[in-house]
């Protein structure tokens, strides 16, 4: 199985460090819990030994446990096996004298412990990590941005062993958004659809992976056509709760509209199949159904008004210091009333 690069995997450090036998001191801090938990599992399949695990695998948290306690732990001799792993969750609840009182140990790590601390933040600037640094691997795992999450799917579907089509990974990406562990759970399900050696491809997507963003557009925008307040609002909460960025939510709209746009002039020059729309506009011919349905009940200056209410709400979400669901329920009572 090819090795993802360090372009491509947040993990690769970790990985690598892994290669050569486990570090004895590990400290992953930030705020993407999918690596984060990946990184713990990986960690424990290479310091423990099935038969042995439940003797040598200590789980402490910061808030409960004092430095003493750490220590105490890290420097017990595993039983029966070469090493034992101590983890530390909530390890930012450390205060900095606490983390003072553990810079000896890190200077000289018991070599049969991994001690492992696990975190949301970490203050750098303390000694204790211009430390850790040295004797150990500290690595941030923070959200993935938009651009990285493709890299973030080649390198998963590299360690699946299996290929992907040109664009595939992009296509997931822009479908599913950033939770890692559902485009993680997405890949898993196309190596069962797709045949043994065969490359996923875009319409392999396009048929096994749930719509749901695209289809709460849909409906976010027929609701709108209709000028139904109350069921356009509902679906922007919806929307809202999967904890998208305003500005994420406006371009998946703003992408829709304008789509829906060139639908309708497209329309006003002929009447486009739902084939010739989905070769025109490099859509499904099942999208481009729906956005024809959408079209017909839209007049093209409609449209273009709604497009324009997005472009002035785009600029008020990076200059207005207002709250940001405010600012987008007040687009969608907007294009209600367009």
């Amino acid at each position: 199985m090819a090795t993802p690069n360090s372009s491509q995997d947040p993990l690769y450090p970790l990985h690598s460090a892994l290669a050569q036998g486990a570090p004895s001191l590990v400290y992953l801090c930030g705020k993407e819990r999918f690596l984060i938990d990946r990184a713990i599992e990986a960690i424990k399949i290479a310091v423990l030994d099935a038969a042995t695990k439940d003797f040598n695998y200590d789980q402490l948290f910061a808030k409960e446990a004092a430095s003493a306690q750490i220590l105490a732990c890290a420097k017990t001799l595993p039983m029966m096996a070469k090493r034992r792993l101590v983890l530390v969750r909530d390890a930012d609840e450390l205060t900095a004298d606490e983390l003072a009182s553990l810079t000896k140990y890190i200077e000289s790590p018991s070599p049969e412990t991994c001690l492992l601390f696990v975190a949301e933040k970490a203050d750098l600037r303390l000694r204790f990590f211009n430390l850790f640094k040295k004797h150990g691997l500290l690595l941030k795992l923070d959200p993935l941005s938009d651009k990285q999450l493709p890299g973030f799917i080649e390198a998963e579907a590299r360690r699946l062993q299996v290929e992907l089509e040109r664009g595939a990974a992009i296509r997931l990406a822009d479908e599913i958004g950033a939770d890692l562990g559902q485009l993680a759970d997405a890949l898993e399900r196309l190596c069962c659809f797709v045949s043994v050696g065969q490359p996923i491809r875009i319409r392999d997507i396009e048929e096994v992976v749930v719509t749901t963003r695209q289809h709460s557009v849909f409906e976010l925008i027929d609701a709108v056509g209709a000028a139904d307040r109350s069921a356009a609002l509902t679906l922007l909460a919806e929307m809202q709760m999967q904890r998208e960025p305003a500005l994420k939510l406006l371009a998946l709209i703003s992408r829709h509209v304008m789509k829906l746009w060139q639908t309708a002039d497209l329309m006003a020059h002929g009447r486009p199949s739902s084939g010739e729309l989905a070769s025109a506009l490099g859509v499904m011919p099942f999208v481009a159904g729906k956005l024809l349905d959408q079209a017909r009940k839209l007049s093209l200056p409609r449209v273009r008004a709604m497009h324009e209410a997005i472009f002035h709400t785009d600029r008020t979400l990076k200059l207005s210091k207002l709250d940001d669901e405010r600012i987008m329920e007040q687009l969608i009572l907007g294009l209600c009333a367009t």
